[in-house]
């Protein structure tokens, strides 16, 4: 209902960007209600009010995100069709090179299994090499770093750290699940106590979740189990609890 008065007052001051961002937020509600049409429909008009201010990253971001959508829906044409559609756009309007790192992001979301995600996500890093921070860089940076840990590919995953700077939480987590693969457990909690508070400070939640976890499973009593305990009891949103309800259990 708010949303709907808010829409209704942007059409009134004739304000399209920011009814273009309230079809895109009404997209939402219809993927909560599993009405395909009512998401294809909202997504659409938002990419149409977008294109008519000139917002050239709506308009695009909307299609892309109906792509996703479509794959969560189990529509096979439409999910490549709009990516396609989005992939075109970017060329028509010329846009730098890391704006196209979306189009393999998304195909790596479309892949069945984990060695078929690997390609894409290589090409989304190739894409981004003159900005490894963009999310889309960091998220297939830890997605393949964690694949290769998997396969005992610890050189490789190293490899993918190579020349990174930057020493924000993502990148610290990174190096912290690397140190625990090569077994160098003094280095691994010292990182991990410090991606740990990185990440708060980040306010990147479910990545302090994550390493809060990894602690009290690999660090023993070297750590204050109670502190993360406490923080996961009061922190932890119901979404990563629920993925992780296997692990709670010997600490919850």
């Amino acid at each position: 209902n708010k949303l709907e008065s808010a829409m209704e007052g942007f059409r009134r001051i004739d304000d399209s960007h920011r009814l273009s961002d309230a079809w895109y937020a009404n997209s939402w509600l219809k993927h909560l209600a599993n009405d395909y049409e009512g998401i294809k429909d909202s997504l659409l008009k938002a990419s149409e009010l977008a294109a008519a201010v000139g917002d050239r990253r709506r308009e695009i971001e909307s299609l892309t995100y109906l792509s996703v959508l479509a794959h969560k829906h189990k529509q096979q044409e439409d999910k490549y069709h709009f990516l396609i559609t989005a992939e075109e756009k970017m060329k028509a309007y010329g846009l730098p090179q890391f704006n196209f790192a979306k189009i393999p992001f998304h195909y790596a979301i479309f892949a069945e299994n984990e060695a078929d995600k690997v390609p894409h996500l290589k090409q989304v890093l190739a894409f981004t090499d003159l900005n490894p921070q963009h999310w889309v860089a960091q998220s297939s940076r830890r997605q393949l770093v964690e694949y290769y840990l998997k396969y005992d590919r610890v050189e490789d995953a190293k490899r993918l750290l190579s020349g990174l700077t930057n020493d924000n939480a993502q990148n610290a987590y990174l190096r912290t699940i690397i140190a625990l693969a090569e077994g160098q457990n003094k280095r691994f909690i010292e990182l991990a106590q410090r991606t740990f508070e990185k990440a708060q400070l980040a306010g990147l939640n479910r990545l302090s979740m994550d390493v809060a976890l990894l602690l009290l499973q690999n660090a023993g009593n070297a750590v204050n189990t109670d502190f993360y305990i406490q923080n996961i009891e009061q922190k932890a949103p119901l979404y990563w609890r629920l993925e992780h309800e296997d692990e709670l259990t010997t600490w919850l």
